[in-house]
């Protein structure tokens, strides 16, 4: 299997290996040392238990983005933009990253650390429908993919502690 080491600018030095024995875009992974994958735990998000994918509200994330994700679930509710969240392709995913462009990389995916979450796959723009709901995710410490060509994803940039 494929090792490397990646830092993350969240967890510093990571080490990891892919699941086949050569490099193959968005393979599994599993974390060798520097990243602890226990923790990424389970979260109920309520306003998401309706929604398609989002296996009835019941996530895994990271704990130290768990609130994050909460408070920015609770103003997209409180603003009634809740309209604009139509399906949830999830969190966790231990995997490298996949580009738009189909492209290999060899990093991986911030999914696979429990800090990403795509919603709107399905959607005729890739996800651009979430556009209404961006500034509620930028203004908690998230990154929208918008900016690398992945309007579903949002992504913490930066924990906000308590």
């Amino acid at each position: 299997m494929p090792e490397s080491t990646f830092v993350h600018p969240l967890f510093g030095e990571v080490r990891f290996e892919t699941r086949h024995d050569y490099w193959k875009r968005g393979d599994h992974i599993t974390f060798i040392s520097g990243f602890d994958s226990a923790d990424v735990t389970p979260i109920f998000i309520p306003q998401l238990k309706d929604i398609p994918g989002s296996n009835g509200g019941k996530l895994r994330f990271h704990k130290r983005g768990q609130q994050q994700l909460l408070d920015v679930f609770h103003e997209i509710e409180a603003q009634a933009l809740l309209r604009f969240v139509k399906t949830c392709a999830g969190t966790l995913n231990r995997r490298l990253r996949k580009p738009t462009s189909g492209a290999l990389s060899k990093l991986p995916s911030n999914h696979a650390f429990g800090i990403a979450i795509d919603m709107n796959e399905d959607d005729p723009g890739f996800g651009d429908s979430v556009a209404p709901v961006a500034p509620i995710f930028q203004k908690y410490g998230f990154m929208w993919g918008k900016s690398f060509n992945d309007p579903m994803h949002f992504e913490i940039e930066k924990f906000r502690e308590a």
